[in-house]
C-alpha cells in the first residue's frame, strides 16, 4: 500500500488491480503490520500481504465510497484484517472510461482480491454493495468464504426512479447526519452523469436471479428502521439463498453510522467466528492420516 494517509485511526492508500489504482481503507493495526519488513505488502501484486491470522474481511460500500464505511472499520477493531476498497469509478479509485455495470464491478473486485492475495475472503456488502457482493459470490464462489448482506438492494418493486426517490425521502430523516458530508463528497467526486449511471445500473440489476447460485454461508442483516429496503424483501433474499440466516439490526437505518456499526459488529462476531472454526476443522482434517 502506497501514499498512505491517516484519518482518526483509519488508514487509506492506493493498491492495484492490474494496471488500475484502487484506493483502500484499513484499520490502524493492519497498516502497522504491513509496514513490518517481514510482512511487506505493497498492494501491487508483487509482494505478499500482511500475515493474517484470520480470513480477510472485505467491506463493499454502497452508492458512495468506502469513506462511508469508516464507522464499521473502527467498530470491527484494528486487530481484524479489514479492507474497504473504493470500487472502480467510486471515491478515489481510478475511473474507467465507461462506468462498469454490476458484473463488471464484481469482476474488478475479484481481480483486486486475487492481485492482492486476499481471496477467499468474508465479503460484507452494504446497501448497493450487496449487489456487487452477490454477483461476486454467485459467479466466483472460490473468492468468497462467507457472505454478509446488510440492507440488500434493490428489490423488484423499487426499480423505477420515482419509487426509489420516495423511499429515499422516507429514509433520509433516520440516516446518520455524520455521514451526510461524506455522501455529498462522493457524489461530487463521481460527477452527476456517472452517479446517475451508477443508480440506473443498480436498478436494472436482477439480483433475485443470482441468489440461488450462492454457495457461501450467508448472513442477511435487516436494519430495523430501514425505509429504503422493505422487510419483506430482506426476508425473501434470505429464503432464496441456500445457506443463509436472517437477523435484525436494532435501532438502525439504511446508512450505518457509528452506533449502528457497533451493534452490527456484535451481530457479525459469531458469524465470523464460524469461519474461523471451519478453517480449524479443515486444518485438522488435513493432518489426519490417509486411510
Amino acid at each position: 500500500m502506497s501514499e498512505v494517509v491517516r484519518r482518526n485511526g483509519v488508514y487509506g492508500g492506493w493498491t492495484h488491480a492490474g494496471s488500475n489504482r484502487v484506493f483502500v481503507r484499513v484499520p490502524t493495526e493492519l497498516k502497522r503490520r504491513s509496514a513490518d519488513p517481514s510482512n511487506s505488502w505493497n498492494g501491487n501484486g508483487n509482494g505478499s500481504r500482511p500475515k493474517l491470522d484470520e480470513t480477510p474481511i472485505i467491506l463493499v460500500h454502497s452508492l458512495s465510497s468506502s469513506r462511508s464505511l469508516k464507522p464499521l472499520i473502527r467498530a470491527l477493531g484494528s486487530g481484524r484484517p479489514v479492507f474497504a476498497p473504493d470500487l472502480p469509478g467510486f471515491g478515489l479509485s481510478d475511473h474507467p472510461i465507461h462506468p462498469l455495470d454490476i458484473p463488471g464491478l464484481a469482476d474488478a473486485l475479484r481481480r483486486w482480491l486475487l492481485d492482492n492475495h486476499l481471496a477467499p475472503a468474508t465479503v460484507v456488502g452494504v446497501g448497493f454493495g450487496c449487489q456487487v457482493a452477490v454477483d461476486l459470490a454467485a459467479a466466483y464462489s472460490s473468492a468468497v468464504d462467507r457472505l454478509v448482506l446488510v440492507g440488500p438492494m434493490f428489490d423488484p418493486e423499487a426499480r423505477s426512479a420515482a419509487r426509489l426517490a420516495m423511499r429515499w425521502a422516507r429514509n433520509a430523516p433516520r440516516s446518520s447526519p455524520r455521514l451526510a458530508p461524506t455522501i455529498v463528497h462522493d457524489f461530487i467526486d463521481a460527477g452527476p452523469w456517472r452517479s446517475v449511471h451508477n443508480i440506473r445500473q443498480a436498478l436494472e440489476d436482477p439480483i433475485e436471479e443470482k441468489l440461488g447460485d450462492i454457495e457461501a454461508a450467508t448472513l442477511v442483516v435487516r436494519p430495523e428502521r430501514d425505509h429504503l429496503v422493505p422487510a419483506a424483501w430482506t426476508e425473501r433474499v434470505a429464503e432464496l439463498i441456500p445457506d443463509s440466516e436472517l437477523v435484525v439490526l436494532p435501532k438502525a437505518a439504511h446508512t450505518i453510522g457509528p452506533r449502528a456499526a457497533a451493534r452490527l459488529t456484535a451481530l457479525l462476531v459469531p458469524f465470523l467466528a464460524g469461519s474461523e472454526d471451519s478453517e480449524e476443522r479443515e486444518a485438522a482434517e488435513e493432518k489426519q492420516p490417509a486411510g
